[in-house]
């Protein structure tokens, strides 16, 4: 039997766009929402892209640590920061004892982990359904100004540091990262805030005359 599609958290906010939509990894994404000129254009000026299907992975608890670094997993080395592996996965230290991964489409660490038996006392995995969008543009820091007391700066987000803040009243994670050889933010916040996160951001953007650029302007899906 096929395994059922999953929609992203947002797809019923993407849907008055008309975006092309298709499958990665498992999950219904908004692969593009207008020809590649525009969307270039928009990620230059000020964009959202909704990349909530790439696989996650959490896992808190007080031997959570060593059960990462013993999978071969290079850690942050403090609190609220993040580092990349070499297949470029995302690993974001939210706390002392709590991680969270993250993979590129073609990466397969997050899932592989997910599906690995825990048989050690003092870890736990956690469940994730986040929804996640990918910010850029030159107009980044008004939008955030509008929406977010997180000051872009002052240096809060340089040296693979990351946030937990609150944007447009939703409690989110925030970090800046180069993709592509472009500098954009991460934000990850619970999938069912997702809509109403990306419509609030999206509402902004559009004002200052950007707009939603596809996944597969980021990624090849």
């Amino acid at each position: 039997m096929q395994d059922a599609v999953l929609m992203s958290p947002v797809a019923f906010a993407h849907a008055l766009k008309k975006p092309v939509s298709g499958d990665v990894n498992g999950m219904q994404t908004a692969l593009s929402f207008a020809d590649a000129d525009v969307e270039a254009t928009r990620s230059k000026t000020l964009s959202i892209c909704d990349v909530s299907n790439l696989n996650r992975f959490g896992v808190k608890g007080p031997q959570a640590a060593d059960w990462l670094k013993a999978a071969g997993i290079k850690l942050p080395e403090t609190t609220n920061s993040w580092t990349s592996q070499e297949n470029g996965s995302l690993v974001m230290r939210l706390g002392n004892t709590e991680f969270l991964l993250e993979d590129k489409p073609e990466n397969q660490l997050a899932k592989t982990l997910s599906d690995t038996a825990v048989e050690q006392s003092g870890v736990h995995k956690v469940l994730r359904n986040d929804a996640a969008f990918i910010v850029s543009g030159e107009l980044t820091p008004a939008l955030f100004s509008e929406v977010c007391a997180i000051d872009l700066d002052n240096g809060s987000l340089e040296d693979n540091r990351l946030v937990m803040t609150v944007i447009a009243g939703v409690s989110a994670t925030l970090l800046k990262q180069t993709l592509n050889g472009q500098s954009v933010y991460r934000i990850w916040c619970d999938g069912t805030f997702g809509p109403y996160l990306w419509k609030a951001l999206l509402g902004i953007i559009e004002e200052q005359g950007g707009g939603p650029v596809g996944f597969n302007f980021y990624y090849n899906a």
